[in-house]
């Protein structure tokens, strides 16, 4: 009707226009308020368009193009949501809150110089007071944070490190100073060219209140959101992950304002993330909530998260699937199903959704920026794995050659190349958020062993112990240890390991079976003197000559070995959001080897070059071994990526700090020597040692098989260290060069 009016040529233009200006705000009303209502149903996309409507009803009303802004933020429409503060700042020019959050999606969106300009802007206003003022810089730092500008994010903090905060009450005041110290913190550990996301960078709090000039709002940092007083110190303190505090000022602010429902949500969250009695509580407050409105995506939601957390991710998944259901659940809840379903062991399940969520966000569907992208492709990769081989080579020992659970480490001194080959399964039944169990066949040998030149300078007596000068020439004294590798080295393992969870910690135990027949061979010589010398004198009664005894096990001889293992690697795997970044990692293992196997012994009489001449004596008897060992490592470095966006190479530098120890027993039993008869006594190699060693180190990593929908799935891997002795009893075990190559497919 007045618009009839004025296309009539009535005269109270001025009138009519003002009346349809409050109508329209009227009529804006109705949409706002579906659009606040879909927000807290997590229905982004219906929030939308009704804050679109409210808009185009009312568009000089600030607070509906902030809800028109705060939905397309949510909902992924980070360049709309831009286009929108324009709008608002072409409408108001003096809009700080537009202003302030322009700047904000601009830093979202990674362009920093725009964002620093629009924070600028902001605070030069010379009508904002001393507390909006400090709110306007307390998130102009956290932009440079974000950005990894350590230098700006200084100078814009210094004022509020030197300010008096008089002006404040001391609830106030202490909050700002817990805000400040938070920051400090922040800006030490601040880099460049990270991904940004809601979680990483939270939006700026809206704070708003009806006035008689129309609802009216203002902008602070996350940690700061509250009506100051205890409200205000539990989103502090659950900023900074002091939990219990949280849970305090947020009883105490439920107790000021108990019909406040964003306080009794924020008491709700604050109880899930304390110890499981107050977690308890938060399950029956979500249940009491619920059972009022069954329909509450957000709770259903929230509870989801709790039930993982307390590690029941069955029921968290059903209470995703409930959320779903409701049709008002963020797109995001497909993510969530996913790891709930992989927690109950169910991977195909969770492949299967964490694929389907690649497919949304390739159709515009499901808002995931590149890291997040890329997080998923991992996690499909690592569900997927149900199999796979392990082949390593190890100049001197280095690291273990096994899975990412940890299998048996690797012990090489002396200049030899040991290499293992490993094929695991993991069956997915047993597989979930309690731990992982993997079953593996392994081989492993001597590549090669270059031996070692031995000189005879004395001989000593075993019965008196008294020296004698070895007066052969030079020629005839020295002697080449023989060089054992290939397949007679090779030992065959068959065993099971598992991890526990994400603790670090795993344990294996396997049946070993020497295949090679170097390692069902070998050498008998007593380790007791007393020993030696009585086997010297009923040899030379009869027989005047040396006696060579060897011990030979059947086919079938084996053995078992047992371990445990904890492991931390942080910072090992591929980073897309940054190029170079540190890394820490390390393991400590101990464990038992141990056979004991059916022997035949044979002595023989040796000639006068060394040779066997004659058989004394054949007999059956069992040789008996045990190895207890440890082994541990520390590597600190830096991670550099190069190449391409889709290639990974990755160089390390790093320092290592290396120890182990070795206690081991040999004992044969049944022997038979001519003059004494069966014996059993220990063997020489019975001795017990350890080595530590530090140095430098370089490593080169080349990850590959990644496709659209998995991360690289494999890797190759070379490292090369020069270690110094640090101390030890067998500092040749800790020192010179060490290397490892390890394929892991």
């Amino acid at each position: 009707a007045a618009a009839t009016a004025l296309q009539l040529g009535a005269p109270n233009v001025a009138d009519l226009r003002a009346k349809r200006v409050a109508l329209g705000r009227q009529r804006a009303v109705k949409p706002a308020q579906d659009g606040y209502q879909a927000l807290i149903a997590q229905d982004f996309a219906a929030a939308v368009g009704f804050a679109r409507e409210a808009v185009a009803r009312a568009p000089d009303v600030a607070s509906h193009r902030l809800l028109l802004m705060t939905t397309q933020l949510l909902d992924g429409q980070l360049a709309e949501a831009e286009v929108t503060a324009d709008q608002a700042l072409d409408n108001d020019a003096d809009d700080t809150v537009a202003l302030v959050m322009r700047a904000y999606l601009r830093q979202r969106q990674g362009n920093t110089a725009q964002a620093n300009a629009d924070f600028d802007a902001a605070l030069q206003q010379d009508w904002l007071d001393d507390q909006q003022r400090r709110n306007v810089r307390l998130l102009a730092v956290d932009a440079a944070v974000a950005a990894g500008d350590r230098s700006r994010a200084t100078a814009l903090l210094a004022p509020l490190q030197a300010d008096a905060l008089d002006d404040m009450d001391a609830s106030s005041r202490q909050g700002i100073r817990e805000a400040v110290a938070q920051r400090e913190k922040a800006i030490r550990g601040a880099r460049a060219g990270q991904t940004l996301t809601l979680q990483s960078y939270p939006a700026p709090f809206q704070q708003c209140r009806d006035t008689p000039y129309g609802t009216q709002c203002e902008l602070m940092p996350a940690d700061l959101q509250g009506e100051g007083g205890p409200a205000q110190r539990a989103y502090a303190a659950y900023g900074r992950q002091d939990y219990q505090q949280a849970i305090s000022d947020a009883r105490q602010a439920v107790q000021e304002t108990p019909d406040s429902v964003p306080l009794q949500g924020l008491l709700t969250t604050a109880l899930a993330a304390g110890n499981r009695s107050q977690q308890d509580e938060a399950r029956q407050r979500l249940d009491t909530a619920l059972a009022a409105h069954p329909e509450d995506a957000g709770l259903l939601m929230q509870r989801g998260y709790l039930n993982q957390r307390v590690g029941e991710p069955a029921q968290a998944l059903a209470d995703f699937r409930a959320a779903e259901a409701t049709g008002k659940a963020p797109r995001t809840v497909v993510m969530d199903q996913a790891f709930a379903s992989a927690a109950t062991g169910d991977h195909r399940q969770a492949v299967t959704l964490l694929r389907g969520a690649i497919d949304s966000a390739d159709a515009g569907q499901l808002p995931l920026d590149k890291a997040q992208r890329f997080n998923t492709r991992s996690a499909i990769a690592n569900y997927s794995r149900e199999w796979g081989v392990t082949a390593s080579a190890g100049y001197r020992g280095s690291r273990q050659a096994a899975t990412n659970l940890g299998g048996a480490s690797i012990s090489t001194p002396g200049a030899s190349v040991f290499g293992t080959l490993e094929a695991f399964w993991r069956p997915q039944a047993t597989n979930n958020q309690h731990g992982t169990l993997e079953a593996y066949a392994r081989i492993a040998n001597t590549l090669y062993d270059e031996g070692g030149t031995f000189e005879s300078l004395l001989f000593t007596d075993p019965c008196t112990g008294l020296d004698t000068p070895d007066n052969r020439e030079r020629a005839e004294r020295l002697s080449r240890s023989r060089s054992i590798a290939g397949w007679p080295s090779t030992i065959g393992s068959f065993g099971v390991r598992y991890a526990f969870g994400q603790t670090g910690f795993s344990v294996g135990l396997e049946r070993r079976q020497f295949l090679g027949s170097a390692t069902r061979r070998g050498g008998i010589y007593a380790d007791s003197a007393a020993m030696r010398c009585r086997i010297q004198i009923e040899s030379e009664r009869p027989l005047q000559a040396n006696l060579l005894a060897r011990y030979r096990l059947n086919d079938s001889a084996g053995g078992w070995m047992t371990y445990a293992t904890y492991g931390f690697y942080n910072g090992t795997g591929v980073r897309t959001d940054v190029t170079q970044w540190w890394t820490i990692s390390g393991y400590a293992q101990a464990g038992l080897s141990w056979d004991d196997n059916r022997a035949h012994f044979t002595v023989d009489a040796l000639d006068t070059s060394g040779n066997p001449s004659q058989r004394v004596s054949e007999s059956d008897g069992r040789l008996r071994r045990q190895q207890a060992f440890a082994a541990a490592e520390l590597r600190a470095g830096r991670n550099y990526r190069f190449g391409a966006d889709q290639t990974r190479w990755l160089l390390t530098p790093y320092l290592v700090v290396g120890a182990d120890w070795q206690d081991q027993r040999s004992r044969v039993r049944g022997i038979d020597y001519p003059g004494i008869g069966p014996q059993s006594f220990a063997l020489s190699d019975t001795q017990r040692s350890w080595s530590l060693g530090a140095g430098p180190g370089v490593g080169l990593r080349y990850w590959f098989r990644e496709d659209h929908y998995n991360a690289a799935r494999s890797y190759l891997d070379l490292s090369v260290s020069y270690r110094f002795a640090i101390g030890g009893g067998d500092t040749q075990r800790a020192k010179g060069l060490f290397a490892t190559a390890t394929l892991y497919y």
